[in-house]
C-alpha cells in the first residue's frame, strides 16, 4: 500500500508538471462568470486543449471564474443566467455537437438581454440550420450556403491595427502570425473593424465589436488550433492574446 501511494503521487507531481494540460481554478470571487462554450469537431481542431489555456490565462487575470463546458444543453437551463458572458470557441456543425434551434433562441435571447458573448475563430462556421440572427449577432458568419463564399487559407499575415483609439486594441501595433485566416465572410452589414488582414486582393476584418439588443460582442475570426497536444495555438501568441483578452474585458466592462 505504501508503495502504491508513493506511484500515485508520483503521477499526480508529473501530470501536474505536464504543459498544456489544464490547472486548477483560480477562485477570483469577484470576477465575471465566464462559460467558456467549446466542444465541436475534435480532430479538426483542438478545442479542449484550447480551452484550458484560455481558462487559465483568464483566471490568471484575476477579473473572471471560468466554467468551461462541452454540452450545449447548459443553454436552456436556468444556469446560464448564472454566467456574465459566453466564449464561443469550437465549430459546432457535427451532429454531436450541433446547437438544437431552441438551444439557439435561448443563446440569443440571452445576448440580447444584455449579456457578453465572444466568439473566435471557428464559431462563426454557420451550420446549414443557423437561424439568421447569428449573423446579426455576429456581423459576420463563415458560410458556403448562399453567396459570398466564404474562404479559408492557412499562412502568415501582417495584422494591421486600423482602429487605435478603441480599448480592445491598446498597447498594439501591427504585427505578424500565422494562422488560419477566415476571408469572404457573409457580413450583416459594413461593420468598423479594429484590426484587418490584407490578402486575395482584398482587407478582411479579423475583429470587431457588435451590440445585439442589450448584449456586447467582440468576435474575432482568427485563432485556429490544431488537433494534437504537440500543435502550436495563435491565441499564445503575446499580440493576438492581448486582443483577445482586451475584447473580453470589453465586452466584460472591465
Amino acid at each position: 500500500m505504501p508503495n502504491r501511494l508513493v506511484l500515485t503521487l508520483a503521477a499526480i507531481a508529473l501530470v501536474g508538471s505536464m504543459p498544456g494540460l489544464a490547472h486548477a481554478q483560480k477562485k477570483n470571487p469577484n470576477g465575471a462568470k465566464v462559460l467558456l462554450l467549446s466542444g465541436g469537431q475534435r480532430e479538426h481542431h483542438g478545442y479542449r486543449e484550447q480551452a484550458f489555456y484560455l481558462a487559465k490565462t483568464l483566471e490568471d487575470t484575476g477579473h473572471y471564474r471560468v466554467t468551461i463546458v462541452e454540452d450545449a444543453a447548459v443553454l436552456e437551463t436556468p444556469a446560464l443566467n448564472k454566467y456574465d458572458l459566453i466564449l464561443l470557441t469550437a465549430d459546432r456543425r457535427d451532429d454531436e455537437f450541433k446547437f438544437t434551434e431552441p438551444q439557439q433562441h435561448a443563446l440569443l435571447d440571452w445576448v440580447k438581454a444584455g449579456h457578453g458573448f465572444v466568439s473566435i475563430h471557428a464559431a462563426d462556421n454557420a451550420a446549414k440550420d443557423w437561424l439568421p440572427e447569428w449573423r446579426d449577432m455576429l456581423g459576420g458568419i463563415f458560410s458556403h450556403v448562399g453567396l459570398p463564399d466564404s474562404k479559408v487559407r492557412k499562412g502568415t499575415y501582417t495584422v494591421k491595427i486600423v482602429d487605435t483609439k478603441s480599448p480592445i486594441t491598446k498597447g498594439l501595433s501591427d504585427f505578424e502570425i500565422k494562422d488560419e485566416l477566415y476571408y469572404n465572410l457573409q457580413m450583416k452589414d459594413v461593420i468598423e473593424p479594429l484590426a484587418t488582414v490584407d490578402h486575395a486582393g482584398g482587407t478582411w476584418p479579423i475583429a470587431w465589436t457588435r451590440t445585439f439588443g442589450k448584449g456586447k460582442v467582440f468576435h474575432m475570426p482568427l485563432g485556429h488550433r490544431d488537433f494534437g497536444p504537440e500543435k502550436v495555438d495563435p491565441l499564445q501568441d503575446k499580440n493576438l492574446g492581448k486582443l483577445l483578452i482586451q475584447g473580453i474585458d470589453w465586452v466584460a466592462g472591465k
